[in-house]
């Protein structure tokens, strides 16, 4: 009887110890599966909304058309899947403040699309928090991860006040919208709200080596005005600028919402190809390019004499503004993603190989952890209410030769 009392209690602590050891903090997992564009990438679209003061909801837009349909014995094809969410206060927590996965199955039919699920989650007021939302393909064994950061300090935070695109055809609560959209205050608030109108950035980042430049938001909005009554605001789309409402002038509290084209991700203007070309140019190209009278002739005579020919040049541009796109897709927020510094690294670099975030830092490493042939990137995150998607690069001036070696590599390799 002894024996096997030790024999249990010696059991229980390897448990004990295993558990405690296995469990990561969040800035322990590697996140670059959020930032792969190509191969089984799954649509996971999320947005929050607080109902009341201890409850958010999570709504999770996915595309029905990503899943496996799997033919049942009745004949049906049904997709199964499973959502799952864990809320944190902070990258470094072990232990998540709540969690669930709640498990759906769908009968596919002509007409199946996009799917938005309402998840109901504990986030009590008086604090921001980290949230992990995740999708798994039950029938491919697939999963897709994103993580967000849920404002809920104040009832002036973005997530008391309901955003959605006034098309009825488009389901959008998110804050990247192209069309007209509303936007809803909480119940009882009587706050007025400045809103203000401010241009997007059509130039490429400063190079990774250029270790004096220092990221500055805008200040001076183009325009700005006030809303004093209660009910649902309406605003138009903006052709190269986002709106930035403060719903709360004594603590600058607010969010902003940005206007994408109908084209989007894709670049749509002439202006905005130029501006990209940036990173492959020298500066008094660059400086020449956005300056000549007629930019498409430009634009062509540059990528002429990058490539060496015409049929070469197609075949870059093509897979230059491919990167450009994807860029546009994961990093857009009061800026085009290609004009940020982690959409100039993830263009030049392509996906990072492991990311590791923290409450005030991304770390994006290219090749293996802890090798000193790998090239490791921190960018700081700029803590704003215009966004939580702006970060600034920890620039070196030992990032020349790596940077100047990708380029030509990308103009080498990538043009046939």
């Amino acid at each position: 009887m002894k024996n096997i009392w030790k024999n249990s209690v010696f059991l229980f602590i390897c448990w004990l110890l295993t558990s405690c050891s296995s469990a990561l903090r969040l800035n322990e997992f590697d996140l670059s599966n959020e930032y792969q564009a190509s191969g089984l990438n799954y649509e996971l679209n999320v947005s929050f909304q607080s109902i009341n003061d201890s409850i958010s909801s999570a709504l999770v837009q996915i595309d029905a058309n990503d899943l496996l349909f799997s033919k049942t014995n009745s004949g049906n094809y049904i997709a199964r899947y499973s959502i799952g969410y864990k809320v944190f206060e902070d990258y470094s927590d072990k232990d998540a403040l709540d969690t669930s996965k709640i498990y759906f199955s769908l009968t596919q039919k002509k007409n199946t699309q996009k799917k938005l699920h309402t998840i109901n989650f504990f986030a009590p007021i008086g604090n921001n928090y980290v949230v992990k939302i995740y999708l798994v393909d039950e029938n491919r064994s697939h999963k897709t991860s994103k993580v967000k950061t849920l404002r809920k300090k104040y009832r002036s935070d973005r997530s008391y006040f309901k955003i959605r695109a006034l098309n009825k055809d488009v389901v959008n609560f998110t804050v990247y919208q192209k069309d007209s959209f509303s936007i809803s205050p909480p119940e009882n608030y009587e706050n007025p709200i400045q809103v203000m109108i401010f241009p997007y950035k059509t130039t490429c980042a400063a190079m990774p080596y250029e270790v004096t430049h220092s990221l500055k938001l805008e200040s001076i909005p183009d325009s700005t005005w006030f809303i004093y009554d209660s009910g649902d605001y309406k605003f138009p789309p903006l052709k190269n600028g986002y709106y930035h409402f403060i719903t709360d002038t004594s603590k600058n509290e607010g969010f902003s919402v940005f206007s994408l084209n109908s084209s989007f991700p894709k670049i749509s203007s002439i202006k905005n190809a130029n501006g990209a070309l940036g990173y492959l140019l020298e500066k008094t190209n660059y400086i020449n390019l956005l300056s000549d009278n007629n930019p498409k002739r430009s634009f062509e005579k540059e990528w002429i004499s990058l490539a060496g020919n015409q049929e070469r040049a197609r075949n870059l541009i093509r897979n230059y503004y491919s990167e450009v796109s994807n860029a546009n897709k994961l990093f857009s927020s009061n800026q085009p993603g290609w004009s940020t510094d982690r959409g100039m690294i993830y263009i030049i670099y392509g996906v990072p190989k492991i990311v590791y975030r923290h409450q005030n830092s991304e770390v994006w490493i290219y090749g293996e952890e802890n090798n000193l042939l790998s090239e490791e990137f921190e960018f700081k995150k700029i803590h704003s209410t215009i966004s939580d998607e702006i970060y600034e690069l920890k620039r070196n001036i030992n990032f020349k030769i790596s940077f100047s070696r990708m380029v030509k590599a990308w103009i080498d390799e990538r043009g046939y």
